[in-house]
């Protein structure tokens, strides 16, 4: 094995090992785009569900979890190609960020305004009670006046079809203005009221995951945006002058390969060592002591096996009455 072999052999392997990390931080980074775009479907699908469980609650979760699966959507698609990477993931950057404004909003609205103004006391003890009018839809919009007893005074109330309501949270003084969760209208039975709490602190649980993996996968996705195709990261210098960057002009056996020049003695290799496609200054000096007085030639200077794509001018005669001063 020759020096050079064992030098490309030597300097291959760190260059192998930096693309080998780079892949394998490239196939990380999939999954995490992977896992956050599966995550804000999920966000997307159960908020989705949860708001149509109910007329009284405007549920507002699905929101973030639309923006964070088109950015995510978009990293995928920017860390599987290769055109346009670094624009589609800064894209996908863009779109998380606001999908992670988003996510804390929702958290706020549907964490806070929503189920800790919910109370399920009344609910868990049985203390609510279901009216519907009919199974027809032409029902659905009947109202009607049911009494209802408070803790401290009774009154009437005016329910839709197919709503659960809570006398004890009722204000009969004030019409129930100042507690808008005392019924939930659209429901099918008061059992049904109780899943959608349930729902509700799952999609604001998810809200907050989404909100951390969205950071998490902006961070990544910032990282990786400038990297491209093949060995990245790697300075030419680090590579120690292997075959792929260094080449040397006496391996090239291509007739028509250009000459190239050394670095270090600044002189141009020929192409065919063998072969001389110039006569040397110093030639003059060394074919007349073999020329005769009377001027003939010496045919001894033309090569027998000529190298392909010669000139023809290494086949004539030397002369060296020419180079006489």
């Amino acid at each position: 094995m020759t020096n050079a072999q064992e030098t490309t052999r030597r300097d291959a392997t760190p260059s192998q090992a930096a693309a080998d990390a780079v892949r394998m931080r490239r196939r990380k980074a999939q999954w995490l785009v992977s896992g956050m775009l599966s995550l804000s479907l999920l966000i997307v699908a159960m908020g989705i569900y949860t708001s149509t469980r109910t007329e009284s609650i405007s549920i507002t979760g699905y929101l973030s979890g639309i923006i964070l699966a088109f950015g995510s959507f978009l990293g995928v698609l920017g860390l599987c190609l290769e055109e346009n990477r670094k624009q589609l993931l800064i894209a996908a950057i863009v779109f998380l960020s606001f999908g992670i404004i988003s996510s804390f909003l929702c958290l706020v609205v549907d964490g806070v305004f929503i189920l800790l103004n919910i109370d399920m006391r009344p609910m868990k003890e049985g203390r609510c009670q279901f009216y519907t009018s009919g199974n027809s839809y032409i029902y659905e919009n009947y109202y009607a006046t049911v009494p209802c007893q408070g803790l401290t005074e009774s009154c009437n109330m005016k329910v839709r079809s197919g709503t659960c309501y809570c006398c004890d949270l009722y204000d009969c003084a004030n019409g129930g203005y100042l507690n808008n969760y005392y019924e939930f209208v659209g429901v099918q039975s008061c059992q049904e009221v109780l899943s959608l709490y349930v729902l509700l602190w799952v999609l604001t649980t998810l809200n907050l995951l989404a909100f951390v993996c969205g950071i998490l996968t902006t961070a990544v996705l910032g990282s990786i945006k400038d990297m491209k195709s093949g060995v990245v990261g790697l300075d030419v210098s680090q590579w120690g002058g292997s075959s792929l960057f260094s080449f040397d002009g006496t391996s090239c056996s291509s007739p028509t390969a250009p000459l190239l020049m050394d670095p270090n003695s600044h002189a141009g290799h020929q192409l065919y060592p063998r072969a001389s496609l110039y006569v040397s200054p110093a030639a003059p000096a060394a074919a007349g002591s073999s020329v005769s007085p009377g001027g003939s030639s010496d045919t001894s200077h033309a090569q027998p096996n000529p190298p392909p794509f010669a000139p023809l001018y290494n086949l004539l005669p030397y002369k060296t009455s020419s180079f006489s001063a």
